[in-house]
């Protein structure tokens, strides 16, 4: 992360917001009898008070990492790698993404603490693809390996076998989110039905 993106991650923590909003309380006080430098103080010490009475956004981290970070570590490859790399690679860099943001993280409550696929996921955007992408740009993009176990296989055609496997990986986790919703979906019908009949019965 870089120094901007940290300024800009504070600016807009519930810390400094909340320390503003405080200051601000501490300003009109001053305006409203003004006392010179004390105004000032008073100001300043306000907005401590706000930072550091407001909880930390990451202090809690039920699933071990902040969902938002995965979500931020892969816009951020898409964006670094844009231009850099086929489009059969790109293509599927966003496919990952767009599974991981609109199918998982939406849902990832569903998931137990604890859960491999928690860890599944925060490593496939924040290392394995990651990494994968970096170690192709590496070699020629027309290399071919002739090692043992790589069939001639070309330094595109490693990656884009390993960003599949990651693709494939990420989509059954998504199944999974969805078979706990509809896990949910199919328990509450039959509270439902089960509740009816027993009015019924009682009518």
């Amino acid at each position: 992360m870089t120094v901007r993106d940290r300024i800009v991650r504070y600016l807009t923590s519930r810390r400094n917001l909340a320390g503003s909003a405080l200051a601000l309380a501490g300003a009109g006080l001053a305006l409203a009898d003004p006392v010179g430098l004390g105004g000032l103080a008073l100001v300043i010490g306000f907005y401590f008070v706000g930072v550091l009475a407001a909880p930390s956004r990451s202090a809690v981290r039920p699933y071990g990492y902040d969902p938002l970070q995965v979500e931020r570590a892969l816009s951020d490859e898409i964006s670094a790698v844009s231009g850099r790399v086929p489009p059969e690679v790109i293509v599927r860099i966003e496919r990952i993404e767009l599974t991981i943001r609109t199918e998982i993280l939406p849902r990832i409550a569903c998931l137990p603490p604890g859960s491999q696929d928690l860890y599944l996921i925060e490593r496939t955007a924040r290392d394995w693809l990651p990494t994968a992408v970096e170690r192709y740009l590496h070699l020629p993009g027309d290399y071919v390996s002739s090692q043992p176990g790589s069939r001639g296989w070309t330094a595109l055609q490693v990656l884009v076998d390993e960003l599949d496997l990651l693709d494939a990986e990420m989509r059954r986790v998504a199944e999974v989110v969805h078979g706990a919703d509809m896990d949910r979906l199919l328990a509450h019908r039959r509270f439902l039905n089960d509740r009816f009949r027993r009015e019924e019965a009682s009518g």
